[in-house]
């Protein structure tokens, strides 16, 4: 008896220890961003409802889209969790960019304030300064009625390259007609504040600072399009960051973007095909996909999965780049490859707010695919140290180059796919 008794208990211990194990490893997961592979484990734990587990499936539903079914796992979450539970200001977190991508702005407002008010004291302060920011955005908004969408049937629009060779397409606002980027990579709308003069758009005073593609930080107001009109859609209350002119001014080539048309709206038109000639098709509805989706997102950034060398990578997407840009992670996974016959140079990196060097190797030829389709880089720029936040978990960010080696691009969504025809 006493020998089964010590078997019994060795077992149970083991089965906790790999119980134990197993969280641990979708931990691991959760922490350094990898959300299609924290969505493959998550299906090893069907009939678990700890409140780890819930947590992670709110997180996986929120990065596929699905903003509902994530706001409910995360309330059943803070049921089950107690005052000591891990992950409570990330649960807030994740409950905040589901109130945002619904356009609940003083739900948002709330989540990112109790955030400040409960978890201050143990947050870093990149992190206070970025709820304190969050929290200043949606709160101004709080008495603006939500972002809608309405379609006319399918819409179908030519689009046109600028200066820089960025998408612009044009849009009708008050009456009056203007061409402005189509930015996937713009987590907010924005618009100069010459541009919101001359459509009328009232501005919002808030205390907002939003970031550039070199994290430096950039103050602006607000504005909302009442009505704003692409193609045969209708977009209602559609928000704009509000920039001096300046911030958006390129003088190196005489480039100056008057509007750019960012995540918010674009991710609300459902379906979108951007092909070769610039054309540019929204879809009132999706056909139904027994596909796995291979697109996700991390806050408004769309992420994009990928293959290389027989590897699933993760990517940030941003069709308002005009190059792919290969992050730490890909050197680092490459290094001894890369680094065999070249040294590093000094490239400079940058955006709304000002520009900076950092060191960064080529490659001559990069292949990877995504959707079953074969894409290669030339002359791919590889970065060896972190140019943004994104540049710490995601292996490079996806632009024209990769784009525009294919008849047509299609991003779903509704069904979160990404394909190339």
């Amino acid at each position: 008896m006493k020998s089964f008794l010590i078997k019994f208990f060795l077992l149970a211990i083991l089965a906790q220890t790999a119980v134990f194990a197993q969280t641990d490893d979708l931990e691991s997961l959760f922490t350094n961003f990898q959300h299609f592979d924290l969505r493959d484990a998550l299906a090893k734990h069907k009939n678990d409802n700890s409140p780890e587990v819930l947590f992670y499936r709110g997180v996986v539903a929120n990065r596929f889209n699905d903003t509902k079914k994530s706001t409910e796992f995360l309330q059943k979450y803070l049921k089950k969790a107690d005052k000591n539970a891990p992950h409570l200001a990330e649960t807030y977190e994740v409950l905040a960019d589901n109130y945002t991508k619904e356009f609940q702005y003083g739900k948002a407002a709330e989540a990112y304030k109790f955030l400040l008010d409960n978890f201050r004291g143990k947050l870093d302060i990149s992190r206070i300064k970025g709820y304190e920011n969050m929290f200043g955005l949606w709160n101004s908004l709080r008495k603006i009625a939500p972002q809608t969408v309405e379609f006319n049937g399918d819409s179908n629009i030519q689009g046109m390259r600028d200066t820089a060779k960025l998408l612009n397409i044009e849009v009708e606002i008050g009456a009056v007609k203007d061409n402005f980027v189509f930015d996937t990579g713009a987590g907010l709308s924005t618009i100069t504040v010459s541009t919101a003069n001359k459509l009328g758009l009232k501005i919002i005073e808030a205390d907002v600072s939003v970031g550039s593609a070199t994290d430096l930080n950039v103050k602006s107001k607000l504005a909302v399009a009442p009505v704003m009109k692409i193609g045969n859609i209708t977009v209602r209350n559609a928000v704009f960051l509000v920039l001096e002119d300046k911030a958006m001014s390129f003088p190196q080539i005489n480039y100056q973007i008057h509007g750019i048309i960012g995540f918010p709206v674009i991710h609300s038109l459902g379906k979108v095909s951007i092909a070769k000639d610039n054309h540019v098709a929204v879809f009132a509805k999706s056909a139904k996909s027994n596909l796995e989706p291979n697109m996700c997102l991390q806050g408004l950034m769309p992420i994009v999965a990928g293959f290389h060398q027989n590897k699933r990578l993760i990517f940030a997407f941003d069709t308002g780049a005009v190059s792919t840009d290969l992050y730490p992670p890909f050197f680092k996974a490459n290094e001894a490859a890369i680094t065999k016959d070249q040294t590093a140079n000094k490239v400079k990196i940058g955006g709304a707010g000002g520009f900076r060097e950092i060191s960064a190797y080529r490659l001559s030829e990069v292949e990877l695919n995504i959707g079953g389709k074969t894409a290669k880089l030339i002359n791919a720029r590889v970065l060896t140290e972190q140019s943004n936040e994104n540049s710490r978990f995601y292996y490079g960010n996806l632009g024209q180059d990769l784009i525009k080696q294919f008849d047509k691009m299609t991003l779903d969504f509704r069904t979160m796919q990404i394909s190339f025809e």
